[in-house]
């Protein structure tokens, strides 16, 4: 399945694009008010946003542990 090789930040972007139409489909539908919209959406944002600094942070943190090669040294 194509989904597998994502990160997590990447199907959580996936899952908030579709809770998007979602919401905006129930505020056109008069199903919920444009400001209910605006508030659902903007926490879901900040949660994504959490998510992406966390796999930032942990990908620079394994970066730093990576051995680094000197010169034109190569791999064994």
């Amino acid at each position: 399945m194509v989904y597998e090789s994502l990160t997590e930040f990447e199907r959580a972007l996936a899952r908030f694009g579709d809770k998007v139409d979602l919401i905006v489909g129930l505020e056109v539908g008069d199903k919920i008010s444009p400001e209910e919209a605006y508030q659902q959406i903007k926490g879901m944002m900040k949660e994504l946003k959490k998510l992406r600094k966390r796999e930032k942070d942990e990908r620079t943190t394994t970066d730093k542990n990576l051995p680094k090669l000197q010169g034109n040294q190569e791999f064994d």
